[in-house]
This record gives structure tokens, C-alpha cells and sequence, in this order.
């Protein structure tokens, strides 16, 4: 699951928002979908602490947004995300048709950092893709270290 293109610009974007998130409490999970032809259809981050709602990750919001702006068919899109997206969020992003995921970091790295402060099921977005009847292109990795530097702030 090695980028075969640069992602560069799309993890940039994603990173800015974990940025975002963490200057607001929130843990640095950062997330942007770009279109087809690159352009930002959804730029959010974690709203778990602000809500005080287990369900606002990063991603789920991001494909919300996503579909408010486009429609619930969001094939084309590329879906970038700080960190590997747990369950709940690769099946928001799978339902909406998302045909390309990348990740900076895995969600066992962050686990490692936050420990128990980061209550998520670890099961590889791998396993989950290979389940689905319509897989989406993975790409692992983009940017890691930046993304994990922030997780290693965020934990201090």
C-alpha cells in the first residue's frame, strides 16, 4: 500500500485541520476530500470533545459534508485522513462510494502514543476493505511522521 502518485497536497490539506483540532482541544485527527479534479469538497476534524458526541470523528463528518455539497454518490473522491480510519469511519466513506482512501498513520501508531486515551476498535482498514464487495484503493503511509509528531504533541 505503497502512494503510487503524490498525495502530498491532499494530506497537507488534512493535516492543517488536525492542526485546527488540536488548537480547539480536540485530538489531531484531520480529514479532506478531494474531487477528481483536487478540489476540496469537505475539509473537517474531530468534534468528539466540542459535541461531547462519540459519533463526530473526523471522516464521518467529512462525508457529510461531502454529500451535503456533491450527493450521496462521492466516487471519484479521494479521502485523506491523519490516521487510519476506524471502523465506523471506513463504512461511512465506503457507503458514500469514496474510491480512493489514504492515511498517514495507523490507528495501532496512535495507540501506541494516546493509549487508552484513544478508545478505538483497532481492526485494520485492510481487513475491512478486503470484506467489502467494492474495495477502495488504499494508500499507507503519506506523511506518517508528520501526522505522528502531532499525535505526540497532542499527547503532552
Amino acid at each position: 500500500m505503497k502512494p503510487t502518485q503524490d498525495f502530498t497536497k491532499g494530506m497537507s490539506l488534512a493535516l492543517a485541520q488536525a492542526d485546527r483540532a488540536m488548537a480547539s482541544g480536540e485530538p489531531p485527527f484531520g480529514v479532506v476530500i478531494l474531487d477528481s479534479a483536487g478540489q476540496t469538497v469537505a475539509a473537517t476534524m474531530d468534534e468528539v470533545v466540542h459535541r461531547r458526541d462519540m459519533s463526530a470523528h473526523a471522516e464521518v463528518l467529512a462525508v457529510q459534508q461531502a454529500c451535503q455539497r456533491v450527493g450521496p454518490d462521492l466516487s471519484g473522491c479521494t479521502l485523506f485522513t491523519t490516521c487510519e480510519p476506524c471502523p465506523m469511519c471506513y463504512t461511512a466513506a465506503w457507503l458514500a462510494r469514496i474510491g480512493t482512501l489514504v492515511y498517514a498513520t495507523t490507528m495501532e501508531e496512535v495507540h501506541q502514543i494516546l493509549g487508552d486515551q484513544q478508545r478505538e476498535l483497532r481492526m485494520p482498514v485492510s481487513e475491512l476493505n478486503r470484506w467489502s464487495d467494492t474495495p477502495m484503493a488504499l494508500h499507507a503511509g503519506v506523511m506518517r511522521d508528520d501526522a505522528l509528531q502531532r499525535f505526540e504533541d497532542y499527547q503532552r
